[in-house]
């Protein structure tokens, strides 16, 4: 069941864009990776945990990582000492942030659809 239940995941992610890895070595626990381009091209990703082979347990943590995305903040670490973007980042601070406000609408997305799958 873990391994269908990796893959249905991992089918979902894809479908909407998402690159995903896994790691199955501590036991009774699946760490995912999420990966994805921002509009802006930025290699966005995050790790989260499933425990105990139930989906609610990745769900949640999916959803505390959301809830904590600050895409000001993550906009901040893009800004150089100049006041515009820096390695890569789009020039414009609001750009900054828009990619980042579209990165946390990424995420949601990501959760409100495995929420409906894994239902």
């Amino acid at each position: 069941m873990k391994k269908d239940l990796i893959q249905q995941i991992t089918t979902v992610a894809s479908g909407l864009g998402w690159h995903v890895t896994t790691d199955t070595h501590t036991p009774n626990i699946v760490e995912f990776e999420f990966s994805q381009y921002t509009p802006a091209g930025q290699d966005f990703n995050f790790s989260v945990e499933m425990k105990d082979n139930a989906p609610s347990s990745l769900l949640e943590e999916i959803e505390r990582y959301y809830e904590a995305f600050d895409p000001d903040y993550e906009a901040s670490l893009w800004v150089g000492d100049d006041g515009h973007g820096k390695r890569g980042a789009p020039y414009h601070i609001k750009d900054i942030v828009s990619d980042m406000e579209a990165a946390e609408a990424m995420m949601n997305t990501l959760y409100e659809t495995l929420k409906t799958a894994l239902q």
